[in-house]
């Protein structure tokens, strides 16, 4: 019987592990676009695609992730690709950190960040992400609204594709991932200990 609680424990801490590694999990890609969906870095290097546009206004995309400000690239060049290299190397960017890029509108001085509505002026989310796994790399479509307040909404003034070591679910840092695993581990061989003592108080009472 012991055996059997041990093994138990033993599939369910391994499942808890493969979950935290995404080993063998599907991830499924977002069936149209996300507003507000945030992207996460998964190491390796990332490529920017300035794509089509349609606003009279022009922005820049920037990166704010790991304390910087990058400036990518601008809204009006159309098929230029940008190579942001390894972004763990270069700019202290680690697996499993949110990568946030935003715009800053050339003609008004207005700054807008992917995600939560909070992160901006207006209270307002401003970006779309529409995301697709791919065979060898990860894609991510980022559509940003350029009007404070959201304008009209349509998601399409600044136009940009990510593709590289991307994803919309957040990876343990290897230390935290670590510290779960032996917690799993842990909790599975206490489990095993205080079954142990109750058999062993079954048996006592048994023999009374």
């Amino acid at each position: 019987m012991a055996k059997t609680g041990l093994g138990r424990n033993i599939r369910v801490a391994a499942v808890v592990f493969a979950f935290l590694l995404g080993v063998g999990l599907p991830v499924c890609a977002t069936a149209s676009p996300v507003l507000g969906q945030p992207i996460y870095y998964e190491g390796g290097h990332v490529s920017v695609t300035v794509l089509p546009f349609d606003a009279g206004y022009t922005s820049n995309l920037y990166l704010f992730s790991g304390g910087n400000s990058i400036l990518i690239a601008n809204s009006s060049q159309v098929g230029k690709v940008v190579d942001l290299g390894n972004l763990a190397a270069l700019y202290n960017v680690k697996p499993g950190d949110e990568l946030i890029f935003g715009i800053f509108v050339l003609n008004t001085g207005n700054t807008f960040l992917m995600g939560p509505g909070a992160r901006n002026a207006d209270g307002v989310a401003h970006a779309v992400v529409d995301y697709a796994e791919g065979t060898t790399s990860d894609f991510a479509t980022l559509g940003f609204e350029d009007l404070f307040g959201g304008g009209d909404r349509d998601y399409n003034d600044a136009n940009f594709q990510l593709e590289g070591g991307i994803g919309i679910t957040r990876i343990p840092e290897p230390a935290s991932l670590v510290l779960l695993v032996l917690g799993v581990v842990g909790l599975a061989l206490v489990s095993r200990a205080l079954f142990g003592v109750r058999c062993r108080e079954d048996a006592g009472s048994a023999l009374r």
